[in-house]
């Protein structure tokens, strides 16, 4: 990346450094650089590049996504032989207090994080000022197509971060003009998500549904990806705005089957299933890149860490168990024996069931160490939206909606790729849970799970979740991250999750 416009970058969006009390602490970039930034293409493209590089920063801080996605759900556990990973026995019980506590200030993992909002406000802010920017600065060489399809970007990466910020702590201030810097009270979340759907359905068709040059596959933002986070979006809203869910199920599955129909996408197949995770194929939505041979590895937020052991995980003396394991009863729900399946050929080995440190989990196995001096885990992408993921948002919708055909159809699109037996003869709450289960099983790992079931209910149910919530907790935010309480220095209208100030 261009070291130059991240110092930039640094400056402009300094949030939470100062002693400041304004919460979006920013100067003009007249101010800072004269007319020498942002004065034609090439300086808007790097622009782009470290502003997704931002976005890769936030989520790669700590274990982001396997935390707060996978292992809250209680269907992980921690085995006796790596008692010294005690965030996964605290992070599953949702005892998120104590782990903060414990575990907040290890200088190792930087779970501390995992409370912090204030790179995804970076993110945004600099898509702010991007989208002011080309609007209202004259740039060589930008066409008309150009400048939308830049704005379109930035709407994309604004929204993506409001959408990654609500799932982990509910409501949040929201913030859409470029040096706007007063400190705003949290907004709710379900408005926030609307104020995205709106914004991204305006500039939906100033995006590309592919590009021609392959570095740019997966990792920068196209069509489809804008239609899932849409749909993410829409099935967000829905679980929490029940008087008006219908018209999200309606609008999600809108979004899906213009999403299918542009046939720009597909399902490869099981077996070259880890070219999915090395990145950039027609299945890639939008994913977040790693490359080990560039020293490019998002140490802190890879799920592979938690389930792997010797020999995809080196030096042997130190690896000799995996840090997690899903349990056998949940794999066993999802995977029943004797139901054909090569999920379960290609993703797991003879101790799936193991219920300890036996346990590995394949599925994102790609490049590992070649001596036994080196510690590192495989470096396949962190993927965000795929394809399997949108059909399956397609199928919830469907069925939601009451239109059982086409949710099977869709269903059964990831179960064929899977050798699974099709779906056939259910309906209602039965063919809802089918869904349910397949996004489980399709998607285990890549940090949907635990937000699932928040959306869907399901956070109350033994079944699908091994520590459930109460009505109560739930409505006092017991599903939330804890807030770090600095938040509220930068910002005094900031009012922390309650249930965790108890």
């Amino acid at each position: 990346m261009n070291r130059k416009i991240i110092c930039l970058l640094a400056l402009l969006l300094a949030i939470g450094q100062s002693s400041c009390k304004k919460f979006l602490n920013v100067k003009p970039l007249d101010r800072l650089s004269g007319n020498a930034f942002l004065q034609d293409k090439k300086d808007v493209e790097s622009y782009l590049w470290d502003n997704y590089g931002l976005l890769r920063d936030k989520l790669g801080s700590c274990p982001f996504l396997p935390n707060a996605g996978d292992i809250r759900s209680g269907m992980m556990a921690e085995p006796k032989e790596t008692a010294n990973r005690n965030y996964v026995h605290y992070v599953s019980e949702n005892d998120l207090a104590t782990f903060i506590k414990v575990r907040g200030g290890d200088g190792l993992y930087h779970w501390e994080e995992l409370t912090r909002w204030q790179g995804f406000y970076k993110v945004i802010q600099a898509a702010n000022i991007l989208y002011y920017e080309i609007e209202n600065r004259k740039i060589a060489d930008l066409s008309e197509a150009d400048k939308k399809k830049y704005r379109a970007e930035a709407v994309f990466l604004r929204c993506v971060s409001y959408w990654l910020m609500i799932r982990v702590w509910g409501d949040v201030p929201y913030y859409k003009d470029a040096y706007f810097s007063d400190p705003l009270p949290r907004e709710n979340m379900v408005t926030v998500a609307k104020n995205c759907l709106d914004d991204l359905k305006r500039v939906k068709d100033d995006l590309p549904w592919s590009y021609s040059d392959p570095a740019y596959v997966g990792v920068r933002a196209t069509k489809g990806a804008l239609l899932a986070l849409m749909m993410e979006l829409d099935l967000w809203n829905a679980g929490f705005d029940k008087a008006n869910a219908k018209a999200y199920f309606q609008q999600a599955a809108d979004m899906g089957n213009e999403l299918v129909n542009s046939g720009q996408y597909q399902l490869l197949l099981l077996t070259d299933y880890r070219k999915l995770f090395q990145g950039r194929t027609k299945e890639s939505l939008f994913e977040i890149a790693q490359n080990a041979n560039y020293n490019e590895i998002i140490r802190y937020n890879t799920f592979s860490d938690l389930v792997l052991h010797f020999p995809y995980k080196r030096p042997v003396s130190t690896h000799q168990w995996s840090y997690s394991y899903y349990r056998a009863s949940f794999l066993s729900m999802l995977f029943p024996s004797g139901q054909p399946d090569a999920r379960v050929q290609y993703w797991f080995d003879e101790n799936m069931l193991a219920d300890n440190g036996d346990f590995q989990y394949l599925k994102f196995v790609n490049i590992y160490a070649i001596t036994d001096n080196e510690d590192y885990n495989p470096d396949g992408n962190v993927i965000l939206f795929r394809y399997a993921d949108g059909l399956l948002m397609l199928a919830e919708a469907e069925a939601e909606l009451g239109h059982d055909a086409p949710a099977l159809t869709a269903l059964n699109q990831i179960r064929s790729r899977a050798l699974a037996t099709p779906m056939s003869g259910i309906t209602g709450p039965a063919l809802k849970d089918a869904i349910f289960a397949e996004r489980a099983r399709e998607l285990m790992g890549e940090g949907h799970y635990y937000f699932d079931l928040v959306r869907t209910g399901r956070i109350f149910n033994s079944k699908w979740c091994f520590y459930p919530l109460t009505q109560l907790q739930f409505d006092q935010g017991g599903w939330t991250w804890p807030l770090d309480p600095n938040v509220q220095e930068q910002n005094p209208f900031v009012q922390l999750n309650t249930y965790w100030t108890k």
